[in-house]
């Protein structure tokens, strides 16, 4: 059963050297490294709870410097939506993993691991800018990435220039500057299309990587490697229509709190997985029971494994853009699983 309501974390960034942070390795999901922290209980100050959290995490005993920012994403924690009240603070010694951590480490901004769990990447990006210049960030919302023209032409371009190296004897043309959006983590799929079919399609909700090495990534696989398709081949590249959806995380639910037309679908039952995008169910005129079946046949299980209760049913939205929006057999995409 997913959980559900407003949790308050309090998040210690541990300063052990100049520039150097303590970041564990998570023993639960979701999986990946992180802050020290956890989550406040019922009448405890969340001071307390943020020295307490980093002791248990990593045996430092912390001093608070100062508070740092709070975030507030919905879409930070893919359980349920936590407010992180982020404090910087100050320890000696050697970190030891404990509680709920399976490991842990000292960190600068030149080697951070790349499998940050939740929204870490971003508060370590904004400390290791406080850092160096003083400036802390801004209050800022983040429900999308809010990708203005310009930046989704420019992932147009990279996704184009990534199937263009492969294909064409000529260098593709270089995008320019790009802007700090496009190295916020994301996952994303990149849909091909030609004549109005899928030519191929390929992504990944993992957030190990920015997103215009993302799309890069996303795109070359989508012509190259999705098991459907033959290779995208040369005399193709100029009639190929690119697709791209920006994913939100994954959120588990309730297979009747799915919407069709909002929602795009995961399941997974067993080793068996299946996604759609948001934009499948509305182009196929497909309502909730048809697209939980056909995401369950995409799987290779029964119509009906959605209703068993080992299943995992998620959802999650998508921001859509491409080169253009007609066609058909949009978002009938294969899951490309992020190497470490």
């Amino acid at each position: 059963m997913p959980l559900s309501g407003l949790r308050t974390a309090a998040d210690v960034l541990i300063e052990v050297a100049p520039r150097r942070v303590v970041l564990v390795l998570r023993r639960n999901p979701p999986a990946g490294w992180a802050i020290p922290g956890g989550f406040v209980e019922v009448g405890e100050p969340v001071e307390i709870a943020a020295t307490r959290e980093a002791f248990e995490e990593t045996g430092l005993e912390v001093e608070l410097s100062e508070l740092f920012h709070v975030y507030s994403d919905p879409e930070r924690d893919p359980r349920f939506h936590t407010i992180s009240v982020v404090f910087i603070g100050r320890a000696s010694g050697e970190p030891s993993a404990g509680d709920d951590a399976a490991q842990a480490g000292v960190f600068g901004e030149d080697d951070l691991p790349t499998n940050l769990a939740f929204d870490h990447g971003l508060i370590l990006a904004d400390y290791f800018h406080y850092r160096r210049t003083g400036v802390r960030p801004p209050p800022r919302p983040r429900h999308r990435h809010q990708l203005t023209p310009e930046d989704r032409q420019q992932l147009l371009l990279i996704a184009r220039q990534a199937i263009q190296e492969t294909s064409a004897p000529d260098p593709p043309t270089r995008p320019g500057h790009l802007s700090e959006r496009l190295f916020e983590s994301a996952g994303v799929f990149v849909s091909l299309h030609r004549g109005g079919d899928l030519r191929g399609c390929i992504g990944t909700f993992a957030r190990d990587r920015p997103l215009h090495q993302a799309v890069r990534d996303m795109a070359a696989a989508a012509a190259f490697e999705d098991p459907r398709f033959p290779p995208v081949g040369t005399d193709e590249v100029d009639s190929i229509e690119i697709e791209i959806s920006l994913l939100s995380s994954l959120r588990r639910t309730e297979p009747q709190f799915v919407m069709p037309g909002l929602h795009g679908v995961s399941i997974v039952l067993g080793e068996r997985k299946g996604v759609f995008l948001p934009q499948v169910a509305p182009e196929a005129g497909w309502d909730r029971a048809t697209l939980l079946e056909q995401t369950c046949l995409k799987a290779g299980l029964p119509a009906n494994a959605w209703s068993d209760p080992a299943a995992e049913v998620s959802v999650f939205t998508a921001e859509v853009f491409g080169d253009a929006q007609s066609g058909k057999s949009r978002g009938d995409g294969s899951l490309q699983r992020s190497k470490p």
